[in-house]
This record gives C-alpha cells, structure tokens and sequence, in this order.
C-alpha cells in the first residue's frame, strides 16, 4: 500500500499515518511537494484522487481511498487489533461520534481560520489550478470568528472531558489520535490549547509522549 503525505505536518495525514503506525500496518510513504501543488496536479489527481488532497492511500491492486476517516476505518477492517474504532456496535458509535464531533467543533474551524488568514497568501496563489482544485477562501473578517468558535469548543470539551483518561473513557481511539493532530495543528500556526483548558492539556502531554506522535520542528505555508 502506498500512502501519500506531505513533507511537513498536517494534521489529517498524520491522523491516518498514526493510526497505521498504532496498529503495524506497513506503508510505503510518498512524498508530494505542497509548495508547487504536486497532489493537486497529474497524474496525481488522476490515478488517486481527483480533489487534489491529502491523506491518500493506493491499494496493491490500484484501489485509491482519500478522506482520512475512511481510511482509518480500512485500517481497523484489515487490522482489527488493537480495535482503534471499537470492538462492538456501542463502541464504535461513540467512537465515530466523538471523532464527529472534534471535526465539526474543534478541527474544521481551526483549519479554515488558520486558511482565512495566516495561509491566506499560499493558498490565493492557486491561480494557475483548475478551479474545482483551488482552494475556495472566506472573507478576511471570517478567521477571527471562526478561531473563537475553535477555541471556545476547546473549552466546551475540556470540561466534558473531566474524569476520562481518553475521548472515549478508558478506550484510546482514533477520536484521541484525532484530536491530538488537531491539538498539534493549533499548537503549531498560532491557535494553542487555552490555559483554561488543564485536561486538554494534560491530554496533549501524554500523546506527545506516545511512540509514533509527531515530534518535528513547527513548519508554515510561508
């Protein structure tokens, strides 16, 4: 299996790549060039996914999967063990509840105000894609708002969280790996867990003292 990635940190490649990495499933790693659009042109955008984003993962017999919730599921179905979505139906309903709700309240507007705004100017420079591949930028004035809602539902779950040693109780999941990235994401491009938020923050320690988290230098789109 090949799995495409960037050279530097982006939270939903290295929730797929973790996620791997936690059940010993053997990638073959491929590189693209964010900076001159590599998964955003061909043959990329051809032969694996015709929207031009990361994470994407080839299959032996030529099978390409994107979105990175799907591709972790593929990992649990192949690789049940260690269950990382769950063992019975109850389990992996709140699993993918939970990982529902990270990306609608703490990760996506995280991720387009850090677009808005700092990665404003790299992403207005696809002009030269086509238009169904460009990123497809809100007004300036959004980034403000949409960092507050990340930040406040960051507040909203550290106080849900209180008494749990992970997202899902006692069970480490992918909604823990997914947060985490995200987490990581914000800690990097100027969006950091609130001093409030003491459980999210002790969560963040110990994620980062797991064996496969990322432990790189910060990087930016500048």
């Amino acid at each position: 299996m090949i799995f495409y990635d960037f050279a530097m940190f982006a939270p939903n490649p290295w929730i797929a790549w973790i996620f791997a990495q936690e059940k010993g499933i053997v990638l073959e790693r491929q590189v693209l060039d964010l900076f001159t659009r590599e998964n955003r042109r061909e043959p990329f955008i051809s032969a694996v996914n015709p929207l031009g984003e990361l994470p994407a993962l080839q299959l032996d017999d030529g099978t390409a999967i994107s979105e990175v919730t799907a591709i972790c599921e593929y990992f649990e179905d192949i690789q049940p063990d260690p269950p990382l979505v769950g063992s019975t139906p109850e389990e992996k309903a709140e699993t993918r509840m939970w990982v529902r709700r990270i990306d609608q309240n703490v990760a996506w507007p995280m991720g387009e105000g850090f677009t808005t705004e700092e990665g404003r100017a790299f992403f207005t420079s696809d002009h030269d894609l086509d238009g169904v591949l460009a990123k497809s930028l809100l007004p300036l004035e959004a980034a403000a708002i949409l960092k507050a809602k990340s930040r406040s539902k960051m507040i909203w779950l550290d106080n849900v969280m209180q008494g749990r040693q992970f997202v899902c109780g006692d069970r480490y999941t992918l909604a823990d790996i997914y947060l985490y990235c995200f987490l990581q994401f914000g800690e990097n491009h100027g969006q950091p867990i609130p001093d409030e938020a003491l459980w999210l923050k002790d969560f963040f320690q110990r994620m980062k003292a797991r064996p496969h988290a990322w432990h790189g230098t910060p990087s930016s789109l500048d």
